[in-house]
C-alpha cells in the first residue's frame, strides 16, 4: 500500500520541477518585443585609467643675480624664445673685471716662481752667489778694519812717520845748546816709536781677530805714554820758547793730522756694524748653498701651494662676474621681466622668470588600485577644457615612487607629457586626462548594457529566432563602455541591451576593473 502511494508523490514532484524550469528558462517573445538590442562585432578595444589635472611646462624657474648692483643690459622681453646659455640681463662689472685682471697677474707670478724653484741653477746663478758670497766677506773685512784697508793703513802710518821725523828735525835744530829739552825730544821720540809698532800690531790684530783686546789694551797704553811725553817736552819747549818756532809749529801741525789720519783708519768699528756684515755673509752662504743643493720639498710645496690659491682667486673673481649675469638655464620662453636698466637690482629678487613650453606635461593623481595598470611610456589621449573639440595625444613619463596620504586616500602623482601640442595650448588650462593601460584589436566587443552579473558568472541575453536565451559569457577588457567577449558568443549575435536605470561597477577586465562605470538593467 505504502509503495503504491510513493510512485505517484514522485512522479507529482518531477512533474512540478519541470514545470518550474519552463517558466524560468522559456523564450521571452514579450520582453524581446519591448528591449533595445545590440550586434556582436568584431573590433579593437582599450582600457583607460582616467584623472585630471593642469597643464604645466615640464621646465620652468624664476632666476636672479648671484649679486646686487646696478643692471646695465636687459637683452630680452616677455615672449622671447632664448636657448640654454643664453645671457639674459648683466650689471656693471667694471670692479669684478679689475679683480679678475688683478688675480689673473697674480696667478702668473706665482707660476714663474713655481717655474724658477723647480728649475736647475744655472752656471751664471751658481757664479753670481760665490761673486755675492765674496762680495760680502770683503765688505765684513773691511767692516771689521773701520773701513781700511792694509794699504792704507800702511800709508797712513808712513805719513805720521813722515810728520814726526819732520817734526823732530825742527825740534832739534830749535833745542840745539839746551840739554833738558834734548832729552825730552829723545823720550818723545822714544815714545813716538813704541806707539808706531802698538799701531802696527794693533792693524794685524784686528786683521785676524776683529775681537782680540789685547792688541788693543796695548796700542792705548803706547798713546797714553806718547801723550805723556810729548805734554813734558812741550812745557819745556815754552820754557825755551822753542814752541814759538814758526817751523816747529807747521811741522807740529802736520804730525797732529797725520796721526789724527792715522786714528781714524784704526778706530774700532761697533758690533752693530759687524753683526750686519757677519749676518751678510751668512746670508750669502746659504744662499750659494741652496743653489748647489738644488730646491727642497718645502720649497717645493710652497711654492706650488702659492700657485694653487692664485688659481683659487680666478676662479672666485670669475664666479663674481658669472653672477652679475643671469643666464637661460634651459631652452624656453620670456614669461615675465621684472627689472629694467639703471635700476638697482639685489641677490636672491627674481627678475627674470623662464618656462620650457615646448615641453608641456600635466600631473594627475591616480588612486593606488590603478596605479598598477600605469606604466612609463604608456599612451594617452587627453582633452582641454577651454579647447573641448581637440584632442591631443600624450605618454606616461613619470610615476611617483612614493604616494600621497590626503584624508586617508592614498594617491600617486603620475606625470603624461603632451606630443607636440600646439601653440593655442596654455600652461594652466585644465586637462582631462585617459592612460591607455591595454589593448586589444580583432575582438568581439558589446556594449556594457548587454553583459550582466550574477555571482561571478556573466551572462548576456540572446535574441534567437524571436526568443531571448540567457547565454552564459567570459568577459575580457572593458573600458567604459564596451566589454571584450572571449566566450559564449559570434559575431552576428543579436543581443538585449538593458534599460538605464541603475548604475553599478563596470564588468572587471584584465587583472581586475579600471574604473568607471557600467550602466545595467534590473
Amino acid at each position: 500500500m505504502k509503495r503504491r502511494l510513493v510512485i505517484p508523490l514522485v512522479v507529482l514532484v518531477v512533474i512540478i520541477l519541470g514545470i518550474g524550469a519552463y517558466l524560468i528558462f522559456r523564450p521571452k517573445r514579450a520582453a524581446a518585443a519591448a528591449a533595445p538590442t545590440a550586434t556582436v562585432q568584431i573590433g579593437s578595444i582599450a582600457a583607460t585609467v582616467n584623472g585630471a589635472g593642469n597643464v604645466t611646462p615640464h621646465q620652468q624657474a624664476s632666476l636672479s643675480f648671484g649679486t646686487s648692483g646696478t643692471v646695465t643690459k636687459v637683452n630680452v622681453q616677455v615672449g622671447d624664445q632664448v636657448k640654454a646659455g643664453q645671457v639674459l640681463a648683466e650689471l656693471d662689472t667694471d670692479d669684478l673685471e679689475l679683480q679678475l685682471e688683478n688675480a689673473q697677474v697674480n696667478l702668473k707670478i706665482a707660476q714663474n716662481k713655481l717655474t724658477q724653484t723647480q728649475s736647475p741653477a744655472t752656471p751664471q746663478d751658481i757664479a753670481n752667489a760665490r761673486a755675492a758670497l765674496q762680495a760680502a766677506q770683503a765688505n765684513y773685512n773691511k767692516v771689521a778694519t773701520g773701513g781700511a784697508t792694509q794699504s792704507d793703513i800702511a800709508a797712513a802710518r808712513a805719513a805720521v812717520a813722515s810728520a814726526q821725523a819732520a817734526y823732530n828735525s825742527a825740534i832739534a835744530d830749535a833745542a840745539s845748546g839746551n840739554s833738558q829739552l834734548q832729552a825730552a825730544a829723545a823720550a818723545l821720540q822714544k815714545a813716538e816709536i813704541a806707539l808706531n809698532q802698538a799701531e802696527v800690531n794693533y792693524a794685524d790684530a784686528i786683521q785676524k781677530n776683529a775681537t782680540d783686546t789685547s792688541a788693543l789694551a796695548a796700542y792705548q797704553n803706547a798713546q797714553v805714554d806718547y801723550q805723556q811725553a810729548l805734554a813734558n817736552y812741550e812745557a819745556l819747549a815754552k820754557t825755551a820758547n822753542v814752541d814759538s818756532d814758526s817751523k816747529v809749529q807747521q811741522a807740529k801741525a802736520q804730525l797732529d793730522q797725520a796721526q789724527a789720519n792715522l786714528d781714524k783708519l784704526l778706530t774700532p768699528v761697533s758690533q752693530d756694524d759687524l753683526t750686519a756684515a757677519q749676518a751678510q755673509v751668512a746670508q750669502a752662504q746659504n744662499n750659494l748653498e741652496k743653489l748647489l743643493a738644488g730646491p727642497d720639498q718645502a720649497t717645493l710645496a710652497i711654492a706650488q701651494a702659492g700657485v694653487e690659491q692664485a688659481q683659487i682667486a680666478v676662479k672666485q673673481a670669475q664666479l663674481a662676474l658669472q653672477h652679475a649675469q643671469i643666464v637661460a638655464p634651459f631652452d624656453g620662453v620670456i614669461t615675465a621681466v621684472n627689472i629694467s636698466v639703471g635700476q638697482t637690482a639685489g641677490s636672491g629678487t627674481a627678475a627674470i622668470e623662464i618656462q620650457d613650453l615646448a615641453h608641456l606635461e600635466i600631473v594627475v593623481s591616480e588612486a593606488e588600485t590603478d596605479v598598477p595598470s600605469i606604466k612609463l611610456g604608456q599612451t594617452a589621449q587627453v582633452t582641454l577644457d577651454a579647447l573641448p573639440n581637440l584632442t591631443l595625444q600624450g605618454k606616461v613619463t613619470q610615476i611617483a615612487p612614493a604616494g600621497v596620504i590626503s584624508q586617508g586616500v592614498v594617491t600617486y602623482p603620475v606625470t603624461v607629457s603632451l606630443t607636440n601640442p600646439p601653440t593655442t595650448v596654455k600652461t594652466g588650462m585644465s586637462a582631462s586626462v585617459s592612460v591607455i593601460t591595454a589593448e586589444r584589436d580583432n575582438v568581439l566587443v558589446l556594449p556594457n548594457r548587454a553583459v550582466h552579473t550574477q555571482g561571478r558568472q556573466h551572462y548576456v541575453n540572446v535574441l534567437f529566432e524571436g526568443n531571448v536565451i540567457q547565454v552564459p559569457v567570459t568577459v575580457g577588457l572593458s573600458n567604459d563602455t564596451q566589454t571584450e567577449i572571449t566566450s559564449g558568443l559570434k559575431e552576428g549575435d543579436t543581443v538585449l541591451l538593458s534599460t538605464p536605470t541603475t548604475t553599478a561597477p563596470r564588468v572587471g577586465g584584465i587583472g581586475g576593473g579600471f574604473g568607471g562605470v557600467v550602466i545595467r538593467g534590473g
